[in-house]
């Protein structure tokens, strides 16, 4: 008996520390889409700035001339191509990331379920029968 507890206490505590490990992986993950996506936002910030100059200059509001028309629309559509595949991956990133704390929130009511099971039977009220 006093084997098995000992067995039943290491295991235990392995599963902790292998969910603590799950945890901190989870954790890096979310800074890097974090970082990632303040990133993103300064890229399209920039696009924006360079998109209203482009406009100015399209609308012929600007006093630069040194380009055509023709090379101003190819730069406008490829502005538009970048700003939307930016959009793409900041949705990527989101989803992602939403994918993250949803592993999060199942580990922890795991966790709750193990630490509910783990209590007698005889010591539990209905209420907590019920919830687990």
């Amino acid at each position: 008996a006093k084997r098995a507890f000992r067995r039943r206490r290491k295991l235990e505590k392995e599963t902790k520390q292998l969910i603590k490990q799950e945890e901190l992986k989870r954790l890096h993950k979310a800074q890097a889409i974090q970082r990632q996506l303040e990133e993103l936002e300064e890229r399209q910030r920039a696009l924006e700035i360079f998109g209203v100059k482009l406009e100015r200059e399209l609308r012929g509001e600007s006093d630069s001339g040194t380009k055509d028309e023709t090379q101003l629309l190819h730069e406008w559509f490829e502005l538009v191509l970048e700003k939307n595949k930016l959009m793409r991956y900041e949705s990527e990133l989101l989803i992602i990331a939403q994918e993250l704390e949803l592993e999060d929130h199942q580990s922890r009511l795991e966790q709750k379920l193990r630490e509910k099971m783990a209590i007698d039977d005889s010591l539990k009220d209905e209420m907590d029968l019920n919830e687990e």
